[in-house]
């Protein structure tokens, strides 16, 4: 387990994990054995670099030290992963989660934080478990770093300028969840390879 401790905000009783005490022992769990600093471990023969705010997962070892069940423990998966509040990377041997938002979560060195710094604070963790706050467009590094935990290849760059140049719409509607467009994108790519895939073999 990581060393030191993490901390939280008071936000989080308004959120909806704290109504589910098992999901939100769960999410606990992951944010204190999420790596606090980068390095490479071995698990099932491969070896790993394993990031900062990164954990590798396994559902039967989880299931047995929680004491929840398989099932319910990839239901909290995918919530977590839907609410932008961890991102995963699946292969046949493991499944490698990232917390979103991981330093939100960290003491800064126990140094008292200026007003500013606070308001900083209270945004971040606003944004990590639904609290309202108004929509920061991402920069290309943001977008590039969930591109890269979720494996998708999205050209972060590309993301960005369409976006921009559509003033953060979508449609009609203004955007409220970026990430959230990651993911669109990511099914259209998804879909769009598995066409031209279908095509070739006919051909």
């Amino acid at each position: 387990m990581s060393e030191g401790f993490i901390t939280v905000h008071r936000q989080m009783m308004k959120h909806w994990i704290w109504e589910e005490p098992e999901a939100l022992k769960f999410w606990m769990a992951l944010l204190l054995e999420a790596n606090w600093e980068e390095k490479k471990t071995m698990f099932n023969g491969s070896l790993l670099t394993v990031k900062r705010g990164q954990l590798v997962f396994g559902r039967i070892k989880y299931s047995i030290k929680l004491g929840i069940s398989e099932k319910r423990i990839r239901r909290y998966l995918n919530l977590l992963e839907k609410d932008d509040m961890i991102g995963q990377q699946k292969t046949n041997k493991y499944t490698l989660i990232s917390i979103v938002n991981y330093e939100s979560y960290q003491d800064k060195a126990s140094q008292r934080p200026s007003k500013g710094q606070q308001r900083a604070t209270s945004k971040q963790v606003n944004n990590n478990i639904g609290g309202k706050t108004k929509f920061v467009p991402p920069t290309v590094d943001q977008v590039k770093e969930y591109c890269d935990e979720r494996s998708n290849n999205i050209n972060a760059e590309l993301f960005v300028d369409h976006y921009t140049a559509n003033g953060w719409y979508r449609g009609k509607n203004k955007i409220k969840d970026w990430r959230g467009c990651v993911r669109t994108w990511e099914k259209r790519n998804k879909a769009s390879t598995f066409a031209e895939t279908k095509t070739e073999n006919y051909l």
